[in-house]
């Protein structure tokens, strides 16, 4: 399974759930759709052993019935975060609305809840749903959880309920959710958490990764996550554990030995409450995570933040880009798509990429001067191909003049310029920026 079937399965399945509530039907994980399996295996029961029995009558008194009926999730996060009033809380993969509406309740009219959800079906159903509720402190955006469409540290609370496991680049939806977050923010989900690891044919099985279950994270992998990317006091409070009778209705219908593997998996995955809390001092911007077998003495230099670039920070890449000796056409177009690394608010390394569907442009790799040796520019490639793969990049691209070793020594190869996709020979460094003898080299990610 590759990051984009898994993007693009999440997206169709869940799409196919908003419509069948749309069409008066629930959205259960196990009703499938017309010649669907359903998101949770080929079963024709009404019984979900995940996402069934999450909300008390009481607490959804006012919410539309077709926000209840679109709830895919496997928790009750707005019962557990402790939200109030006045506060801005941000739901990821944010589905028909139910949690982010019960969440505006919590809030008041002072407070603010968005929905994140990269699903069209799914956002006009919430949108719809909001319409009925009559919320007037509720907005639901499109995007993705591993780039959220918000500026740093706007966040009070995250909640989401069951949606980070079907992230295939989680590391970076932390990351984000670490961004936007006010310093002192919580982080406050519910998810499918695994103890152990599970058999391989259940981490392999593509609907069970968008039913909940192949794609979740082991529990002491997911306090660590949460800890490299800067968050304090992670802890996992298991609040239902999946015996083999649960197990056994979640693999039905995926082809595998449901007999055995059920045995196998007894109480091994567990829906679960997963809390963090981002430091109150903690700096405000961005910041990526940085692959951990990278640091050592020379590298992860103290002081140096790796975040994306702002556009304030135009003019100091360009200066440090320029007195490099690099190309700088192109540029601006693209800085959106840049990291800084800063030091004491000075930016000391930058690197961008031009996006080309599948594909991208690696370039502006630069590090000042007196910073250089010390593992600054590893840093920010590591960040950077983190932050491609969650573009849904599948390969880099770049010219060089001279670097051809150093490039080497992090996976490109030398390829020939007729190589190269057509939609990145477009960019400027190909049409001139850089010159004719400069030499073409990629790298899959």
């Amino acid at each position: 399974m590759n990051t984009n079937d898994i993007h693009d399965t999440v997206k169709q399945k869940y799409g196919a759930a908003a419509l069948r509530v749309m069409d008066g039907a629930a959205a259960s994980c196990c009703t499938p759709a017309a010649g669907s399996s359903g998101c949770c295996g080929a079963t024709t029961e009404s019984w979900d052993p995940i996402t069934s029995d999450l909300y008390e009558s009481g607490q959804t008194a006012g919410i539309p019935a077709e926000a209840l009926l679109a709830s895919l999730g496997c928790g009750n996060p707005t019962a557990l975060a402790q939200l109030e009033p006045g506060q801005v809380v941000l739901d990821l993969g944010s589905g028909g609305g139910i949690d982010v509406l019960l969440s505006a309740k919590r809030v008041g009219p002072t407070g603010k809840a968005y929905g994140l959800d990269m699903t069209d079906e799914m956002l006009a159903l919430a949108n719809e749903n909001k319409a009925r509720a009559g919320a007037t402190n509720v907005e639901f955006l499109k995007g993705e959880i591993e780039r959220i469409p918000l500026p740093d540290a706007t966040v009070d609370v995250i909640i989401s309920n069951c949606v980070i496991n079907l992230s295939a680049d989680k590391k970076t939806v932390l990351a984000e959710a670490y961004r936007v977050l006010k310093p002192g923010g919580r982080f406050a989900v519910s998810d499918v958490v695994v103890r152990g690891n599970p058999p391989e044919a259940v981490r392999k099985n593509m609907e069970l990764w968008i039913g909940c279950v192949a794609g979740a994270l082991e529990e002491t992998h997911f306090i660590s996550l949460l800890k490299e990317v800067g968050f304090e006091n992670p802890s996992i409070e298991p609040t239902r554990v999946y015996k083999a009778d649960d197990a056994a209705a979640f693999l039905a219908g995926t082809g595998l030995d449901v007999e055995t593997l059920a045995r196998e998996i007894d109480g091994r995955f567990m829906s679960a409450f997963v809390r963090a809390t981002k430091p109150a001092n903690a700096r405000v911007g961005s910041r990526l995570p940085v692959q951990k077998d990278c640091c050592g003495p020379d590298c992860c230099t103290p002081g140096v933040d790796i975040r994306r670039a702002r556009a304030s920070d135009q003019p100091a890449v360009v200066a440090l880009l320029s007195d490099a000796g690099l190309s700088v056409p192109g540029v601006a177009e693209h800085f959106s798509d840049f990291l800084v690394a800063e030091r004491d608010d000075v930016i000391v390394s930058a690197v961008g990429l031009e996006l080309r569907e599948h594909d991208a442009l690696l370039r502006s790799a630069v590090v000042a001067p007196a910073e250089r040796g010390k593992g600054i520019g590893d840093d920010l490639f590591h960040s950077i191909v983190d932050f491609a793969r969650a573009k849904g990049v599948g390969a880099l691209h770049l010219l060089t003049t001279g670097a051809e070793a150093y490039w080497a020594k992090r996976g490109f190869g030398v390829v020939s310029r007729d190589d190269i996709p057509e939609s990145v020979k477009e960019s400027a460094e190909f049409k001139g920026a850089c010159p004719s003898s400069a030499v073409a080299m990629s790298k899959g990610i």
